[in-house]
């Protein structure tokens, strides 16, 4: 069996990789429930492994969502809110394209007024 490389990545260099994931495949924002208004970033993928990366590094939740349609694949989602989120998003932040960079300034300021 061949040796898990991302295991050998120091801390930074994982943050790297999971940030250009997250670039990819994930999003964040301000949801609410009532009115309780709450900050929540999460990915979805078909790769279980890549979500137990988030969940490992970052904690968080990980949960399976069943394929809606024959044809579709069952999806893994990380998640975390709240102030968990925000942290995790800051480590990843400036490794991500500029217009992620640029949304999320613009919701931490308003997190902030929350």
């Amino acid at each position: 069996m061949q040796e898990n490389s991302y295991e050998n990545l120091t801390n930074k260099n994982k943050i790297i990789f999971l940030a250009g994931l997250f670039d990819g495949e994930g999003s964040f924002g301000i949801w609410s429930k009532g009115k309780q208004k709450y900050f929540c970033c999460q990915v979805e993928t078909a790769d279980k492994d890549m979500i137990q990366r988030f969940k490992s590094f970052f904690g968080g939740t990980m949960s399976l969502r069943k394929a809606r349609k024959a044809h579709h694949k069952d999806l893994w989602r990380w998640r975390l809110n709240g102030k968990g989120g925000v942290k995790s998003l800051e480590l990843m932040i400036k490794y991500m394209c500029k217009r992620r960079q640029e949304k999320f300034y613009v919701v931490k300021r308003t997190i902030d007024g929350i």
